[in-house]
Parts: structure tokens; sequence; C-alpha cells
């Protein structure tokens, strides 16, 4: 009894550190999670400063498949009078829907696949560092 107790206490915990979970074609990454730019695989795409945008998915997995998602932009505002510079988000395109795929390539990153005509948007990974 008290190892049955134990393994639940212990692993309790642990399993709500998943983060996205496989769901056959597509994956479901949990509500909240930041997605940062993954490996850039199409060059012709060029964004301004990959640092300073993310993704944060904003809704559970919906019955087709797809996830909301907000883009969100870092921006640093200067305050000439008191010389402190502050980061401030600013969402850059609010809860718009996509498909996320596993990466076959690359472990750990996604690609954010348009429900409208199935392209490939954009590659993510999990961020490491907070924003």
């Amino acid at each position: 009894m008290y190892l049955l107790v134990l393994t639940i206490v212990i692993g309790f915990p642990l399993s709500g550190f998943a983060q996205f979970v496989d769901k056959g074609e597509y994956v479901e990454v949990a509500k909240g999670t930041e997605l940062c730019p993954g490996v850039i695989l199409d060059h012709s795409k060029l964004m301004l400063d990959p640092e300073n945008v993310y993704w944060r998915v904003t809704s559970k997995m919906r019955a087709n498949g797809t996830q909301a998602v907000s883009a969100i932009v870092l921006e640093s505002l200067h305050d000439g009078k008191s010389g402190m510079t502050t980061i401030m988000e600013r969402r850059y395109d609010e809860d718009y829907a996509t498909f996320f795929k596993q990466s076959p390539e690359h472990k750990g990153m996604f690609f954010m696949i348009s429900p409208k005509d199935g392209r490939m948007e954009e590659t993510v990974e999990i961020c490491r560092k907070k924003k």
C-alpha cells in the first residue's frame, strides 16, 4: 500500500509537466505554453527580430484538431525623462487557429500548419527561457 501511494504522489506531479500530447496526425500543445521560433527552414521569410517574437497557445485542441494561438511581440520602450527602459508585450496577431505537427527531423520542434490551405506557417519550439 505504501509503495502505491508513493508512486501516485511522485507520478501525479510529473504528469502535469507534459506540454504536448501526440494526437495522431497532429499534436496538442498545452494551453498557456509559449513557443519560440525554431529552425528557419524557409530563408525567404525574414523575421525582423526573432528573439522578440513568440506565440502563446490560448486554447485546448478543438474537435477539428486546431488550437488558438496569439503572436506576441516584445517591445522596448524608453522613457526620456526617467531614463528607464521597459519591456512590454504587444499582441501582434490574436487568437488565430493553427494545427501543430511534430517535426520529423528536429526533436522538440513543431510545425504550425494553416487550417485554410495546409501550408506550414512557422517552425517553433517550447521556449526555454522565460519571456
